[in-house]
């Protein structure tokens, strides 16, 4: 009869311990705050930690409406890359100040794009509140009004 060498069942025992000691630094890796994470005063087993919400990240910030108006109407307008539907539109929004508050802060700008529907019209953008200048309170494009083209 065979005996087992005691080597042989260490190793196997071994084997078993170094996959649970890789499971453990994956759990607990997977259980510690990550940056953008604050704590919230609720308990429980990780202590109340959870995502910053956009009232704890207030920055600065001013709210501007205006409406947007093009001739013909039905163009389909975009204000800083989102789609506000077609004209004439009334849209808002929100500018956030940047810079360091020891130092003149500037305003983001808006930019408005006018998208045509019909054919002999073009595409009309304009970049309002340079120099932290309000946007005015109507924004109108003709969409007629193309860049002439050379015929070479």
């Amino acid at each position: 009869m065979r005996r087992k060498s005691p080597v042989g069942a260490e190793c196997e025992n071994m084997d078993k311990i170094i996959l649970l000691g890789i499971a453990l630094v994956f759990s607990a890796a997977c259980a510690m705050p990550q940056g953008g994470m604050v704590k919230k005063r609720r308990g429980g087993l990780f202590d109340g930690i959870g995502q910053e919400s956009a009232q704890q990240q207030a920055q600065p910030s001013v709210d501007e409406t205006f409406e947007v108006i093009t001739e013909p109407p039905g163009a389909r307008i975009m204000v800083n890359n989102a789609n506000y539907g077609n004209s004439p539109v009334r849209v808002t929004v929100r500018r956030m100040w940047r810079g360091d508050p020891n130092y003149p802060m500037i305003l983001d700008t808006v930019k408005v794009e006018a998208f045509p529907v019909e054919s002999g019209q073009c595409v009309q953008t304009g970049i309002f509140g340079q120099n932290a200048a309000k946007t005015p309170p109507q924004v109108r494009f003709n969409m007629a009004s193309c860049a002439p083209t050379s015929g070479k």
